[in-house]
């Protein structure tokens, strides 16, 4: 693939290797015109997989959506990210140009235009890679971006999607979209050239906004498609709107790409207050009700489309049994449906109550199944593991009400299923974990110790559009990936109301400024509780988007984040100043204070492995000292502020903590009014810890013959495996010969004389190793003299690998900021094996 759309942002050229060797890239990188060689990296989609609507119940799932929608009846994601405030102010997006780049957009989806091209909601864009792409083949682009995987039109659904019958609207529902399609229907990957190719074209194609929900984790702006992006923001004033990913169970030090981006916007995700559940439906029948409708969720095997008697046992308390002590011994439930109430005890035993009063059977599947429908208690929708073959499904507490009170009037009921079933969707209340910060967001910071994410937006639990395919027009996705188009969203109704105002031209950092300091910060969940603190700044940077207060704030500052990095002399910041500029109407006077987040530690206790999610968290805070933290500023003017920060100093410097908060700044002593600047820094120093995950046996000679054996060896080259506890900028693998001693005639950091460097080597910009990740390089007896020189091979004889990793805030030149590691001595020769 050339890379040509657009020589100012990235000229290059993609190809694939038939023999993908270290010696081979070596040969191309020693050519005079190659600036620079990338190995391509695959990138995911940042969502896991959907839960899909029926196509033919579009108005039943519209309304029941709408059923339960919040204050003014809005749907519940507008109302979190204070959306609906501006679509009451007439703001919709209009006349704003937004690419999104992803799997493609089922255009012809109803709620997204019907169609593709002038005239249309999807106006613009092209297929990149064709349907049978899966990160590894070549491209086969068209002109056609429809979308076959369906993430592309969930994510299109949430930015603009518009049903003017039942006003299921995106956050701005009169954009222009522009679909880029760079994953095939396996949805499974794409690269950097794929990726830097659509944002290249939406360049050409005037796009006023760029949004990806892509990620893989890198932390190093330097990687091709983070430059890339960096250039668009800079060059072409363009904002990008990049998923922060979902990795978040690795820990800290794990932002991803090309969020990482100088002037990229990295979104991060929160849970919706509520959770759109969508369900099949059956009806049930008694002698006063007929036909009603009710919603379940299939737990086991699926009930067949047949009618049932249900058998709803009462217990002496007048509730529907929980049958932890069993059913009573005379119950004829042979053909029968029964009634189970969730209760506390083990499902397994409630399986075994039924169980227990069916005639027994000796063929398999039996001949009298078990089948259950349970009652749940309250929202729970639990996923519960039994033996046995076994009906089973659960329905809401609504639902059992009614049969518990037409069952204590001796009223016999009975249930029909379908074999296609209409789907209703119902919003169930989210007091577990809604409202409060993502648990698989990726957290911060990035290796050189920049913060992401920026913002964050609902993206647990949110209901949008999917493609048109198997009857499915709506499912329910979680992830930074949904997250990522309302934020683009938002800033479409934040460019309509400033080209309102005559400004034709806005600069991304006021964007990106704007956002993260707009925000609202939000409290830690681990996934199955809100906490009574806040969470850290690395996972949530400036907190929930308040849209209304991102268009409306009369406070301006310059600066997004405070970063004052580690602790070592030469890269502390002691002090940071930002402009305060009043752009409100009049007079104003701004109090400044500081809200203190938690500090989060990076590794396990008397470890280097990192902590996995949730990291120990502490309060302890580092001492802020404002100055002034009182002023008045007159209307359109400026002053400074300066903030010194004192790390906070009762801590575990080994487990590399990392501190933060937020600095508050309140107009005329409003809350309403106030806006928070993030701050954020690592109370250690970054070069004193080793990248190297040496605590787990790396590096690691494989494949090598010994010195002085007589045996035959292995049946491949010698390979070395390497894996990181932390980003390093540079990998390197040297060769010394043991043999011929007069051979090492290169000297590397006045401490290592070498014969030369396995071939690729150094490589640049490397992301922390993931759980069980290794890296391997297998050697073919070649070396280069000098970087981006030409391999040759070296004579047998006996030699040594001397790896080096070069650590975080370390300078590549200075061979006392590497890790260093020296293998054994083993065995070469050109005819082995």
């Amino acid at each position: 693939m050339t890379l040509n759309q657009d020589t100012s942002i990235f000229n290059g050229v993609s190809f694939k290797l038939e023999d993908d060797t270290p010696e081979n890239r070596a040969i191309i990188n020693s050519w005079g015109e190659v600036v620079e060689l990338f190995p391509l990296r695959i990138y995911d989609l940042a969502a896991p997989a959907a839960d899909p609507a029926a196509a033919e119940q579009v108005v039943r799932v519209i309304t029941k959506v709408l059923g339960k929608r919040g204050p003014d009846n809005v749907y519940p994601p507008h109302v979190q990210g204070n959306v609906h405030q501006l679509h009451a102010q007439g703001l919709d997006g209009q006349g704003i140009r937004v690419a999104v780049v992803d799997t493609g957009i089922d255009y012809r989806h109803p709620s997204l235009g019907g169609g593709f091209g002038p005239g249309f909601k999807v106006e613009f864009g092209t297929d990149l890679v064709g349907d049978r792409y899966n990160g590894k083949n070549t491209p086969v682009p068209d002109n056609d971006p429809i979308d076959c995987a369906g993430h592309g039109t969930h994510v299109a659904g949430i930015l603009a999607a518009v049903d003017e019958q039942y006003q299921f609207t995106g956050v701005a529902p009169k954009v222009t979209l522009g679909a880029y399609k760079v994953f095939g229907c396996p949805s499974v990957g794409t690269t950097d050239e794929v990726l830097i190719s659509a944002f290249c074209q939406a360049v050409k194609d005037k796009a006023d906004i760029i949004s990806a929900s892509i990620s893989a984790s890198s932390g190093w702006g330097e990687a091709a498609w983070s430059r890339a992006v960096a250039r668009i923001v800079e060059e072409k004033g363009i904002p990008c709107t990049i998923a922060a990913g979902n990795a978040g169970g690795e820990g800290l030090f794990y932002a991803g790409a090309a969020g990482d981006a100088a002037g990229a916007i990295s979104v991060c995700s929160v849970n919706n207050l509520v959770i759109p559940v969508i369900s099949p439906t059956a009806r049930f029948s008694s002698s006063s009700v007929q036909n009603e409708r009710f919603s379940f969720q299939t737990l086991s095997l699926r009930f067949p489309a047949e009618a049932f008697e249900l058998y709803v046992p009462i217990g002496d308390d007048g509730k529907i049994s929980d049958a932890c002590v069993g059913l009573p011994a005379d119950v004829d439930i042979t053909h029968k449906i029964v009634v189970i109430r969730r209760g506390n005890c083990n499902v397994q035993v409630k399986v075994d109550a039924v169980t227990e009063r069916l005639p027994p059977s000796t063929n398999f599947p039996p001949e009298f199944p078990a089948r259950i429908m349970f009652i749940s208690n309250d929202t729970d929708t639990f996923s519960p593991g039994f033996d046995g073959f076994v009906y089973a499904s659960i329905t809401t507490p609504a639902t059992g009400e009614l049969w518990r009170v037409l069952a204590s009037q001796g009223k016999s009921i009975s249930v029909s299923f379908e074999a296609n079933p209409p789907i209703s969707i119902e919003n169930l209340d989210n007091p577990t974990t809604g409202g409060s910060i993502s648990p698989g967001n990726s957290w911060g910071p990035t290796n050189r110790l920049n913060q992401r994410p920026h913002i964050c937006a609902p993206g647990g639990n949110i209901l949008s559009t999917t493609r048109l395919t198997l009857n499915q027009w709506y499912s329910v996705n979680s992830g930074t990936s949904m997250a990522t188009p309302y934020i683009a969203g938002v800033i479409a109704l934040y460019l309509q109301k400033a080209r309102a105002e005559g400004r034709t031209h806005v600069p991304p950092a006021e964007i990106r400024i704007g956002l993260a300091t707009t925000g609202q910060p939000l409290v830690f969940s681990n996934g199955f509780g809100n906490s009574s603190f806040l969470s850290p700044v690395a996972q949530q940077g400036g907190g929930m988007i308040d849209a209304y207060q991102f268009l409306h704030s009369r406070t301006a500052v310059d600066t997004d984040f405070l970063e004052f990095n580690d602790t070592s002399d030469r890269h502390f910041r002691k002090a940071i100043s930002f402009k305060i500029t009043n752009i409100g109407d009049a007079e104003a006077f701004y109090d400044l204070t500081d809200i203190s987040g938690p500090t989060a530690y990076t590794t396990m206790k008397d470890s280097t492995i990192p902590q996995l999610f949730p990291p120990d968290m502490i309060q302890s805070f580092a001492a802020v000292d404002i100055e002034p933290v009182a002023l008045r500023i007159k209307k359109g003017q400026s002053k400074r502020v300066t903030v010194r920060v004192t790390p906070p100093s009762d801590l575990d410097i080994s487990r590399i903590p990392v501190y933060g908060g937020w600095i508050k700044i309140a107009r005329n002593g409003l809350d309403i009014d106030s806006i928070r600047i993030p701050y954020m820094g690592v109370a250690a120093d970054m070069n004193s810890f080793k990248v190297t995950n040496f605590e787990q046996g790396y590096p690691k000679l494989l494949n090598y013959r010994s010195e002085g054996s007589t045996e035959t060896g292995a049946t491949e080259p010698p390979v070395l495996a390497w894996s990181l506890v932390l980003g390093s900028a540079v990998v390197r693998i040297d060769v010394v010969s043991v043999s011929n001693k007069l051979a090492n005639d290169i000297r590397i950091f006045s401490a290592d004389n070498i014969i030369g460097s396995i071939p690729g080597y150094p490589l640049y910009w490397n992301p922390r190793s993931g759980r069980g990740q290794e890296t391997k390089v297998s050697w073919d007896g070649q070396v280069v003299k000098e970087e981006g020189g030409s391999p040759i091979p070296v004579p047998a004889g006996t030699y040594q690998f001397i790896y080096r990793a070069l650590r975080i805030g370390g300078s590549k030149s200075t061979g006392r900021d590497y890790d260093r590691w020296v293998s054994d001595k083993f065995v070469w020769s050109p005819a082995w094996p």
